[in-house]
């Protein structure tokens, strides 16, 4: 009887341990839920916080826009301004072009003119010479034969008649010739000294014209100049709305993109937040029971040598293509995760038992899948697969089957991108995975 009274008290106090033991750790379980619960709504709160700041810069920007409409609107109407001062230049210009051009023939026909008179002239004064020549070899002969009394002593010695008139005659005609070449030789002159006139006239009127050529040269280079005075100031006009627009439309999708990360990052944490306050609900549900299996702890997806704790295994078969942190390539960004890299439709596996509290498309990871693993307080990613074999809320056990291997989101090149985060997932939060792989 005292045997079975001591056994009975034996059990009793090992049971006492056992209960004691098992409501210490379900205790602290619940803490720790509790824990990364706060700390997943602290984030969430953030994100929230975040977002609704965005949503005021771009209500901001987009007043900023109208804003600056009243300004965009006033260098439009210097533009037209400009543009109709440009076109303007342009026709005067123009319309000095022409009359260079114009100006110039006339100097070519005055030049021309001018030439064919003095040729004319030339050959009036040799002519005039000439005839010099002659009437002085003339009046030479008169004064030798008494002037024009010789005349009646030609008519006088007719020895009729019918001599008289053929003398009369060829005096008469002596007189007429001596009569034309003084016409002739007179009129030579008047025509000399008019196209001598001409010729002077002419002279002055092309040194006009080639000033007025010079002059409208010059003010041809000042028209210029002032058309490229114009023309910067059109560009810079144009450069100064283009600018303006430029940078509030850049500004807005940036606040944009990032209005959506935040997004994106608000469902993620709330997803979060939703798994963990089901294992919180859980645990408390089950206080008297173990929670865990670690499913298939066979470490069959090991690319290379991780040198870490183990607590993790390989995601996927491959080669390791890229590590965590800093590098040179892909625009010098920092890499808050590490690549393996093999054909599309390699599985991927899940890194260790957990649930999974993300299967859908991002613009950046696209198919992506987030897992948190109770046990261990991490999160993993597993991002760029091509196909999803798991949905959000549903346990996975290590080594199960989550999607395949792909090039979605932003990706160049079939790769699994993988990351390690302490508790629950947070945007740039990836730590070094490879303290975790064997």
């Amino acid at each position: 009887m005292k045997k079975v009274i001591s056994y009975i008290t034996i059990v009793t106090v090992i049971m006492g341990i056992m209960l004691s033991s098992l409501s210490s750790v379900t205790a602290e379980s619940l803490a720790d839920l509790e824990k990364r619960l706060d700390e997943v709504e602290q984030k969430k709160n953030n994100a929230s916080s975040k977002k609704k700041s965005t949503d005021k810069k771009i209500a901001e920007n987009e007043a900023e826009q109208a804003e600056t409409a009243d300004d965009i609107d006033g260098i439009t109407a210097q533009l037209e301004d400009t543009q109709a001062k440009l076109n303007g230049k342009k026709a005067e210009i123009a319309q000095n072009n022409n009359k260079i051009t114009e100006t110039e023939n006339h100097i070519k026909k005055t030049e021309a003119e001018i030439k064919q008179l003095k040729t004319e002239i030339k050959e009036l004064e040799e002519q005039i010479k000439e005839r010099e020549k002659l009437l002085k070899n003339r009046l030479r002969s008169i004064q030798q034969n008494g002037g024009d009394i010789n005349y009646l002593s030609v008519l006088m010695g007719a020895q009729n008649f019918g001599d008289f008139i053929n003398r009369a005659t060829v005096v008469t005609k002596i007189m007429d010739q001596d009569k034309g070449i003084m016409e002739a030789h007179q009129q030579d002159k008047v025509d000399l000294e008019e196209k001598k006139t001409a010729v002077e006239d002419k002279q002055k009127q092309l040194e006009d014209d080639k000033a007025s050529l010079e002059e409208t040269k010059a003010t041809l280079i000042i028209q210029k100049e002032e058309l490229d005075a114009i023309q910067g100031q059109l560009d810079k006009q144009m450069a100064k709305k283009e600018e303006l627009l430029e940078e509030l439309e850049e500004e807005h999708n940036h606040l944009e993109e990032y209005k959506m990360s935040l997004a994106e990052q608000q469902e993620t944490l709330a997803n979060q937040a939703a798994v963990i306050e089901k294992a919180k609900r859980e645990a408390e549900a089950s206080k008297n029971q173990s929670n865990g299996g670690n499913g298939s702890s066979a470490n069959n997806n090991k690319p290379a040598s991780g040198g870490g704790n183990g607590k993790l295994i390989w995601p996927a078969n491959g080669r390791f293509s890229s590590g965590y942190g800093y590098r040179t390539f892909n625009g010098g960004s920092f890499h808050y995760g590490i690549d393996i890299a093999n054909g599309t439709g390699t599985p991927i596996k899940a890194a260790a038992s957990g649930v999974v509290t993300r299967s859908n498309y991002s613009d950046s990871y696209g198919n992506v899948v987030y897992i948190y693993h109770p046990s261990l307080n991490i999160t993993t990613v597993y991002a760029h697969m091509n196909s999803l074999g798991v949905s959000r809320e549903q346990n996975v056990s290590q080594g199960q089957t989550i999607g395949t291997m792909g090039n979605t989101g932003d990706s160049y090149g079939s790769h699994l991108h993988f990351e390690v985060h302490n508790g629950g997932w947070s945007h740039k939060g990836g730590i070094n995975p490879m303290g975790y792989l064997p």
